[in-house]
């Protein structure tokens, strides 16, 4: 039972949340005002799902040895070819450094490539490492040898179908 009082001759909610959805219920919504507040509740709820609950864990220690190797990579945000020192302990990238010596960056990082570290340039990563050839709709390996081989075969080729024109050199650090 809601607390009333009586104001000029009407009860009244004295409880607030009471009063609030008293007034609600007396007004009129249009369709509009229905759908734009049920769309500000739907964006409200998605991003509230994505809050971080546990935003406190318990604290555990890596086991750590020490061990820090320096691996010289290639930048592979753009086409560019830029050199990097990745400085990798216990088997993870914890920073890197430019190279003073590369002809390409001299020593520079770009915005780019201050930020390849976290892009997954590791060991394991999605680079090619060996040729690879399109076998029955597979990619299989094959040997450097066969890749230059046969790359060298079909450029002589169309040299000699359509001129020395016909050929058209790009190299990079994505290629």
């Amino acid at each position: 039972m809601l607390l009333t009082r009586k104001a000029a001759g009407r009860t009244e909610a004295v409880n607030p949340l009471a009063r609030a959805v008293t007034a609600l219920a007396a007004r009129t919504v249009d369709r509009r005002t229905f759908l734009k507040g049920s769309g500000i509740a739907a964006g409200a709820a998605a991003f509230a799902s994505q809050l971080p609950l546990n935003l406190v864990s318990e604290a555990k220690a890596a086991a750590k040895t020490g061990k820090t190797e320096i691996k010289r990579t290639v930048c592979t945000h753009c086409s560019v070819g830029c050199s990097i020192d990745a400085v990798v302990t216990d088997g993870v990238w914890v920073r890197q450094e430019p190279v003073f010596d590369s002809p390409l960056n001299l020593g520079a990082h770009c915005a780019k490539g201050a930020s390849i570290r976290e892009h997954g340039m590791t060991e394991n990563s999605h680079r090619l490492k060996y040729p690879m050839k399109l076998v029955d709709g597979k990619y299989r390996r094959i040997s450097w040898e066969q890749a230059i081989n046969e790359i060298g075969d079909k450029l002589l080729q169309i040299r000699k179908e359509s001129g020395p024109d016909a050929v058209f050199w790009i190299g990079s650090s994505k290629h």
